[in-house]
This record gives structure tokens, sequence and C-alpha cells, in this order.
């Protein structure tokens, strides 16, 4: 027998040692939440194959963005485009689904709020007006037209 605390309760005792010290901040506490009851099952996930905002220039990002922030996501042969512009109180998203097609793109908020646009035939999407924040973009067939759903990881716009 030994005189060393088992794994689970120094685990344990770590824990609350955490919980104390250092307790998970209520609002990301609150964000998890929600994001978790805004997912979507039946969608596949997109993974964020490109940010130029994570690619910027430190120094760039002390003075302000250089231009647009441009952003990807790809989910098997689906590619998802978009550019960011704007400051202030609104924001515009200017997209385009590749391959091309007929799609219907919604943009959610964490609160539950959406707004949704269709796609052209060259896969061309745009929304003008949004508020700065977390969304999500959900792309699915438009009307008529059978496509599996793919949603986006979050992004702060």
């Amino acid at each position: 027998m030994s005189d060393q605390p088992d794994d689970r309760e120094l685990e344990e005792e770590i824990r609350r040692a955490a919980a104390r010290l250092d307790p998970v901040p209520p609002e990301l506490t609150a964000a998890a939440v929600d994001a978790f009851a805004f997912r979507d099952l039946d969608a596949e996930l997109a993974e964020l194959a490109f940010d130029s905002l994570l690619d910027a220039d430190p120094a760039t990002l002390v003075r302000g963005s250089a231009g647009p922030r441009l952003v990807s996501f790809t989910a098997g042969e689906l590619s998802i485009d978009i550019e960011v512009a704007g400051a202030g109180p609104d924001r515009q998203l200017m997209g385009q689904i590749m391959p091309p097609g007929p799609v219907r793109v919604e943009f959610r908020r964490r609160d539950g709020a959406t707004t949704s646009t269709e796609a052209d035939e060259l896969g061309r999407f745009s929304a003008a007006s949004l508020r700065p924040g977390p969304l999500s973009l959900r792309v699915s067939g438009a009307a008529g037209q059978p496509r599996p759903a793919v949603v986006t990881d979050w992004l702060s716009i």
C-alpha cells in the first residue's frame, strides 16, 4: 500500500482548486451552451481552411485591417469562400460556393437569429448590414435542389 493519493482523488482535488482559483467565465459557459444548442446533427461541419486574419502581420492588426478579411471553409469537395468587409456597426459579406450551383445560404447568429439568401448559378451570394459578432453559415440545397447541409464553424465578423 502506498502513501501516495489515488490518481482520482488527486484529479478531483486539482479540479476543486481550479474551480476556486480560476473559474470558467460565465460568458464562456453561456457561449458553449448556445453553440451546442444551435448544432445541426444532419449537417456536415466545414473546416476552416484559410483565414487572412490569422495569417496577417501582427503590426497590421495593431493599426487596423489592411483590407477585407478573406476566409475559406472546406467540407469534402465543397468549398465556401467569403470576404468580410466593413467596420463600425455593419459588416458586408460576399461569398462563393464551389462547386457552383443554386444553394440556400443561412447566416446564423448565436442568439438564434438567422437571415438567408440564395446563391446564384455560379455559387455567388452576399449579405449586407450584418452586425459584428459570431456568425456561422449553413449551406443547403435550394428549393427543389437536394443537397446535404454543411455548416461552418463560428466566425467572429
